[in-house]
């Protein structure tokens, strides 16, 4: 069994990921795919098909159905090595560490390098964690495909940090730069720093300063970021605010609630530190909306599948 998706992608060869490839595609009709429908639609000899299909499940890349007929189904892994080659091909990606350097139980990130040398981290979301997953727009999409519904699901949390990520960053707040995204991963700017919670320091009140200014782009913007903490806040040149595919838009019933505990985390934090920190600015700001609900629901309807 491999260890990591990067030593996965090392060992497939152009005709593997064709393979496995046409079988995401055949998702879209079938839980699990029939064998028989891979190899017709692959292009390939029968045996050059069943070779890469033994290797891809070997490699815990795919799970086999044996009733009523054979076939196929891509696992969490697999997708990893789908999006991995997909950013590899357009260049958004020149290679990942070896293995992880943060896992958790909503994401598993890597260190990497684009090839212009920018140095990046490339995140693999485990699990839908978006509030657009109750709405309209996300569910008229996945309707059709209820048993992709997790696959989507996790996509959708992908594709809301990305959209939260480039509207605060374009704003001017202190967040890692968005660069790429594909499926459930999302590419951007590596942070060098230390998490908040771990910080000894005595510059508490700039650090505090960075972490208001952020907070106020969101909150004028209509984002909550919904699951704030020291946490999520990373410390180097910077102070910048991470993890964000939990964000709420101002406009949802449960926004202030949100917005009202994420705020009572830092206003704790800083306090301790011996730090004001101005919650009632950031509540009365909040009051003006935003239109971030409204423009990610037609961001889903255009770009989600």
């Amino acid at each position: 069994m491999i260890k990591s998706v990067v030593e996965a992608y090392g060992q497939l060869g152009k005709r593997d990921l064709r393979v496995l490839r046409i079988i995401e595609a055949g998702h879209r009709r079938y839980e699990f795919v029939p064998q028989r429908l891979v190899e017709r639609w692959a292009r390939y000899r029968e045996e050059e098909v069943r070779d890469s299909v033994r290797r891809l499940h070997y490699l815990g890349l795919l799970r086999r159905n044996l009733s009523p007929y054979l076939g196929w189904k891509i696992t969490v892994a697999g997708y990893d090595v789908l999006a991995l080659h997909t950013l590899r091909v357009k260049k958004k990606i020149l290679k990942l560490s070896p293995t992880p350097i943060g896992v958790g139980k909503e994401s598993v990130v890597y260190a990497g390098e684009s090839p212009s040398g920018f140095k990046i981290a490339a995140k693999f979301h485990r699990g839908g964690v978006s509030v657009f997953r109750y709405e309209e727009a996300f569910n008229t999409k996945v309707r059709r495909y209820e048993h992709l519904r997790q696959v989507y699901e996790t996509r959708l949390s992908a594709l809301a940090e990305f959209y939260a990520l480039e509207r605060v960053f374009e704003a001017g707040g202190y967040v890692p730069e968005p660069l790429a995204y594909n499926r459930h991963v999302v590419v951007m700017q590596y942070i060098d720093g230390v998490e908040l919670y771990r910080l000894d320091a005595d510059e508490f009140a700039v650090i505090a300063q960075d972490v208001l200014e952020t907070l106020r782009v969101a909150v004028r913007l209509g984002i909550v970021h919904g699951d704030l903490s020291p946490y999520n806040i990373i410390a180097g040149r910077r102070t910048y605010i991470i993890d964000w595919p939990q964000w709420v838009p101002l406009g949802h019933p449960a926004a202030a609630t949100y917005l009202t505990r994420d705020l009572h985390n830092i206003a704790t934090y800083f306090k301790e530190k011996g730090v004001d920190f101005p919650t009632e600015e950031l509540l009365k700001a909040a009051e003006g909306g935003g239109d971030s609900g409204r423009r990610f629901a037609e961001f889903i309807k255009t770009t989600l599948l």
